[in-house]
């Protein structure tokens, strides 16, 4: 089965985008995940889907918003 594994930078910007044959849904999260480590984006937000359906998640770590100051 084709699998694909997109990552994404705090910003929202892609940083992975691939695809990859595995035999199960068990097999394919653990590629995906290999996958992240190698790329080191283990700690980024990411997915691993197949055919819209979605295998792995892993949320971003976002950067805590801080208020900017009014000016007058």
């Amino acid at each position: 089965m084709l699998y694909t594994i997109t990552a994404f930078s705090d910003r929202g910007e892609t940083l992975l985008d691939d695809t990859f044959d595995a035999s199960s849904d068990a097999e394919a999260r653990q590629e995906g995940i290999r996958r992240l480590k190698e790329a080191d984006l283990e700690h980024r937000g990411a997915r691993v889907t197949r055919s819209g359906q979605l295998i792995h998640f892993e949320r971003a770590y976002l950067p805590r918003l801080v208020p900017t100051e009014k000016t007058s």
